[in-house]
């Protein structure tokens, strides 16, 4: 059997007195998608953020990787992720199953009508239900059993994100003494959106299971802990971002999290790229290309931020003709109403402004409803001029890093909505409030006709804070942040 993903081109630098005996990490998805066509099985890679960041580090240090296959067709318990790079190591992934009604209840009900909207600030999308709720303590059970089984001691248990909240103190009830930390990769509300939920104190109980609970960003962090003493009446420290629960000090922070860099601008330098770059600009015949990368998701902005392209082009008629915005969105959720509605909204629009501005030269917008892979999206990061990053609410953002760090010739601009996780780092960015139309218009115009030398000075600030900040810089601070706490609740008076 072929379990070889592609060779991984750089690897982790960090101190490695940090790394655990082995490496648990816990996901609604696995990293990989699996193939098998007979005896034989074949993985490929995912494009998530959490992919982005957690391959390269499991790559490096091996472990398991639980998670859902993403699909109901049966696949062996056990598959190895064979690192071909001379000295590496490998980890396995460890398959669960999900039912339909659970992916139906558990993925597409709670955690994306409810929790999803919800720690988004779209509350108006929320949709709560007993039956949608047994199912996410159902599945977070089955997550938790499976770890628990796997567990050896010395191991350490890393939980992501929305979809497994419940997971930390579950496992911790049959695991007392394991070291358990938990990221969210998703805002986190302030206590009065939070307790919107109808099972908000199950939710923190879960959370408060772990031994470090890290988000994006600091007002995330300060939300949590806000939330927390709203809610119970548990010591806690705001400015020190910690939590006393039931014995144990539970520290939270924040871990803004990163790209492998290296790994984005080899793809960025690739034999082969600049005929592909040439390519894509001579296929779109425009002065100026920008490009937008998402998600079709409702928090991604993609329609006001048509809305602000149709405002910019008609109050600035010297662009009419010369730009193409190119707006490349993965289908995701298809099943879910609020998704398809959204598709057919922008699809509308896109051809509402190609009808009022087209057949002046080149196409105004190019929508496309599809994935690409990564090297095919490192070569539009780079034939773009700009890229528009204006969601409306986001935990982090990674197509921002990946665009900055693949401007190898630093000649790009950055347009990012003030409600990015990464706006906190990216300073050097245009940064716009994409709820109103026209700033954000004017944002955009001003990327697309900045001067060479400013966009080249902002473009070599904001590629130096990546470096800085990147995926190793992530991995050691969180890893640091959950030694220091596993000792400091080690060493509590019983």
């Amino acid at each position: 059997m072929s379990h070889d993903p592609e060779p991984l081109t750089a690897r982790l630098r960090l101190d490695r007195k940090l790394l655990p005996r082995r490496l648990l990490v816990v996901s609604n998805r696995l990293p990989y998608q699996i193939r098998i066509a007979g005896d034989e099985v074949t993985l490929e890679r995912g494009l998530g953020g959490l992919v982005t960041a957690m391959d390269p580090v499991m790559r490096s240090t091996g472990g398991l990787w639980f998670g859902w296959t993403g699909s109901h067709h049966p696949v062996p318990s056990s598959i190895q992720v064979a690192e071909r790079m001379g000295g590496g190591v490998s980890y396995e992934l460890r398959p669960l199953e999900l039912s339909q009604t659970e992916v139906s209840r558990y993925y597409l009900g709670y955690a994306n009508k409810a929790i999803w909207p919800l720690f988004h600030y779209f509350q108006e999308h929320c949709e709560f239900n007993d039956e949608d709720w047994e199912s996410y303590c159902s599945v977070n059970r089955k997550f938790a059993s499976k770890v628990v089984s796997e567990y050896r001691d010395g191991d350490y248990v890393w939980i992501h994100d929305y979809h497994l909240m419940l997971v930390p103190a579950m496992i911790r009830r049959d695991l007392p003494d394991a070291d358990i930390g938990f990221f969210l990769h998703i805002p986190f509300p302030p206590p009065e959106l939070f307790q919107i939920a109808h099972n908000a104190d199950d939710i923190i109980e879960g959370l408060l299971g772990a031994d470090l609970i890290g988000f994006h960003t600091p007002s995330n962090a300060r939300n949590f802990v806000r939330t927390v003493a709203t809610m119970t009446e548990l010591p806690y420290s705001v400015s020190g971002g910690w939590l006393r629960k039931d014995g144990r000090r539970v520290k939270v922070g924040d871990f803004p999290i990163s790209i492998d860099c290296d790994h984005f601008e080899r793809m960025a330098s690739r034999p082969g790229i600049d005929d592909e770059v040439r390519a894509i600009r001579d296929n779109y015949r425009a002065e100026v290309l920008a490009i937008g990368v998402d998600r079709l998701d409702y928090t991604k902005g993609i329609l006001k931020r048509l809305n602000a392209i149709e405002i910019m082009l008609a109050r600035h008629p010297d662009i009419q003709g010369k730009f193409t915005f190119i707006q490349l969105s993965a289908p995701s959720r298809t099943k879910v109403s609020a998704y398809r509605s959204l598709r057919g909204k922008i699809e509308q629009m896109v051809g509402h402004i190609n009808g009022r501005f087209g057949g002046k030269g080149c196409l105004p917008v190019d929508y496309r409803y599809e994935g690409h892979a990564q090297e095919e999206l490192v070569a539009y990061y780079r034939a773009a001029d700009a890229a528009l990053v204006t969601p409306l609410r986001d935990g982090m953002n990674l197509v921002a890093k990946e665009y900055v760090i693949s401007q190898i010739d630093g000649n790009g601009c950055l347009v990012l909505s003030q409600f990015a996780g990464a706006s906190r780092e990216l300073t050097h960015a245009i940064q716009v409030n994409p709820y109103h139309a026209e700033s954000l218009a004017e944002g955009i115009y001003r990327a697309i006709t900045m001067s060479v030398t400013e966009r080249r000075s902002r473009m070599a600030r904001m590629r130096q804070i990546v470096r800085n900040n990147d995926i190793n810089w992530w991995v050691e601070h969180f890893l640091r942040a959950q030694r220091d706490a596993v000792r400091h609740r080690d060493n509590q008076p019983q």
